[in-house]
């Protein structure tokens, strides 16, 4: 019986390492995994097999839910090479989104004026809500650590002193206030890019509602809300509604 016990407390235990070893080799198998699709994706971009490379590259990317700068623009410039040139501006501005390159900028902004495109100006403000999204956690760090500092210094003045400081209370409410201006700081507004060649923007959340205009693809629009199948965007400075198959949310 206790060697019977016995075994079986060795079986136990070996099963119990074995899956140990397995969950603990499973990160870098996989890992070894997406390396070895990426030397591939890039062996076969440089060949200019843009539509092979393009396949490993989304796969990839949507798997995972990120990518390399260095992935989306080749992502970027398979499209573009590929003439699909609302997913060569998706590519880009997930590229701008991580590296905050103004030279990206610049290329959008290019290939907007090149094919008429509307929503691509960029401006201070824009660049500047863009800079407290980069460095958000930074900023808030600084805020937190300005209000305990402040905090400390006020109530010292109290034990030492035994007296309050207005200036100093002020000061901490503004602080705290900015803080809390900043933690909830949405930035711009949630935007999207026309997918199809031939997209219906509509009056109304409806087919049968009336027809604004008939656009191309690469249009960058303000989403305003979703309804059913239909997002409720901005155009031209007024409210219209496209099919959500005709747009591609960004990030």
């Amino acid at each position: 019986m206790q060697g019977l016990l016995h075994m079986r407390n060795k079986v136990s235990r070996f099963i119990l390492l074995l899956a140990f070893l397995l969950l603990a080799s499973s990160p870098s198998v996989y890992s070894q995994e997406i390396s070895n699709d990426l030397v591939e994706a890039d062996s076969l971009f440089k060949e200019r097999r843009y539509t092979q490379s393009l396949e490993i590259y989304e796969s990839i990317y949507t798997d995972n839910q990120r990518a390399t700068p260095a992935m989306l623009l080749k992502m970027a410039y398979s499209q573009e090479a590929m003439g699909n040139l609302s997913n060569a501006l998706v590519y880009l501005h997930d590229y701008y989104r991580i590296t905050s390159d103004k030279a990206v900028l610049k290329k959008m902004s290019d290939l907007a004026q090149v094919n008429g495109l509307e929503g691509y100006d960029s401006n201070d403000f824009q660049r500047f809500v863009k800079t407290i999204q980069d460095y958000k956690p930074i900023i808030i760090a600084v805020l937190l650590a300005l209000c305990l500092l402040i905090l400390s210094m006020i109530f010292r003045k109290i034990r030492k002193h035994q007296e309050k400081s207005p200036g100093l209370a002020v000061g901490f409410v503004l602080v705290l206030a900015l803080t809390v201006f900043v933690v909830n700081f949405s930035g711009q507004a949630e935007k999207g890019i026309i997918t199809a060649t031939n997209s219906y923007v509509m009056s109304g959340p409806s087919a049968a509602a009336e027809l604004i205009e008939v656009i191309g693809e690469g249009h960058k629009v303000e989403i305003l809300d979703k309804k059913d199948i239909w997002y409720q965007i901005k155009w031209k400075e007024n409210t219209a509604f496209v099919r959500e198959t005709n747009l591609q949310e960004l990030r």
